[in-house]
């Protein structure tokens, strides 16, 4: 089944997106980097990264370089404006984007539902990544929670759904990672290594 494109959906979001953090975000997150195991000095690659919710976390523990890309102008502008030393881009994941190097981590967090081609962001990811680099696909609620909220606002995002665990894993290992993990519990938890 198709889903409609996003279009302007996260533009028209922006401005109060920093006001709308669900309950219990902060400790998804420490939970999602205290399984990711990071390392200090890793090239990061943040996708769907919104305002830059995941920026200071990143910079916590001890990022080397660290880009974030979004598809929403609007979510763009906003990152730049908290965070204006933060390398941003405004690009569509889901087409090509020529980066000077690769990656060490690639983290996908509260967005992949969003994407309308997941094996292009596997295959995408895989290729930005460096030998022995992590993809990384995570939320802050977990499948079930995820697509009830979803579901509820309805329109543009109401058919965007966390996927089934064996299909996310599948997708992982079609792409070619391995040491593929997929947990669903109180968050979403994935990764997979190049």
């Amino acid at each position: 089944m198709s889903r409609p494109p996003l279009g302007g959906f996260f533009d028209r979001c922006a401005p109060s997106w920093d006001n709308g953090c669900p309950a219990g975000l902060t400790a998804a997150i420490s939970k999602i980097f205290a399984a990711a195991r990071l390392h200090p000095g890793s090239r990061i690659l943040d996708v769907g990264a919104g305002t830059g919710i995941l920026y200071p976390y990143f910079l916590k523990a001890g990022a080397g370089a660290y880009t974030a890309v979004d598809s929403s102008p609007a979510m763009v502008q906003r990152f730049k404006a908290k965070h204006p030393e933060a390398a941003v881009l405004e690009a569509d994941y889901e087409k090509p984007i020529v980066f000077p190097e690769p990656f060490d981590v690639i983290m996908i967090f509260n967005a992949f539902p969003h994407f309308r081609d997941e094996e292009a962001v596997f295959r995408r990811s895989r290729s930005y990544l460096s030998a022995g680099g992590r993809l990384f696909i995570c939320h802050s609620m977990n499948r079930e929670a995820l697509n009830a909220h979803h579901r509820d606002a309805g329109g543009t995002v109401a058919g965007d759904v966390l996927i089934s665990d064996a299909r996310m894993a599948g997708l992982y290992r079609k792409a070619g990672f391995t040491a593929v993990r997929v947990e669903n519990t109180d968050h979403f938890y994935s990764e997979g290594t190049k």
